[in-house]
């Protein structure tokens, strides 16, 4: 494994570690639990990693800043349906596997719609389908991908995100932080 993979999980690590602090008020913890918006929109900030990019003659790694915009529908406190959308914000050319042959790629927007299962208030889980387009050559993916949420007071939360989109040319991981806002009335 490479040192900046090392480094991105000691980070990841890091990052999750407040997110677990549990609340010792119960009455905070109670309000948690009672609060339920069907509806939540997200904005993530955040990077994806594109292996297999040629500069200069050289595979390497390229890293693209990605924005989001995500919309999730609740059914209950532990089922969730997201459609989540991502624009990587640069220019590349990526190296297929199976050839020699190199495909370029110019702000690639990827959507894709997810199943999402929360086992604990602070951790969910999501996977589904997708679609990466771009104008010189598009692909169907499958994500995966987990969230740590810290949720605050009237609908709002910070997560910390890490997805990975697979898909024929090449897999890529993405991580970054999404803002949540529940919409609608607390249920």
């Amino acid at each position: 494994m490479k040192k900046s993979h090392h480094f991105l999980i000691l980070l990841l690590l890091v990052l999750i570690q407040p997110l677990n602090a549990q609340d010792q008020d119960e009455h905070k913890e109670e309000s948690h639990h009672e609060e339920f918006y069907r509806h939540t929109l997200g904005f993530f900030v955040g990077f994806t990693f594109i292996p297999n990019s040629t500069s200069s003659g050289e595979t390497e790694t390229f890293v693209a800043p990605t924005l989001g915009l995500d919309y999730t529908y609740k059914f209950n406190h532990k089922i969730f349906l997201g459609l989540q959308n991502e624009l990587e914000l640069a220019s590349y050319e990526i190296e297929r596997e199976d050839n020699e042959e190199t495909i370029k790629r110019s702000y690639a927007f990827v959507s894709a719609l997810v199943f999402i299962y929360e086992p604990v208030e602070w951790w969910s889980v999501f996977a589904g389908p997708g679609y990466e387009f771009e104008h010189h050559e598009s692909f169907f993916l499958a994500r995966i991908g987990t969230d740590f949420t810290k949720r605050f007071e009237d609908g709002w939360a910070l997560a910390l995100t890490f997805t990975v989109d697979i898909k024929e040319i090449n897999t890529t991981p993405a991580f970054g932080i999404t803002v949540l806002k529940g919409l609608g009335k607390s249920k």
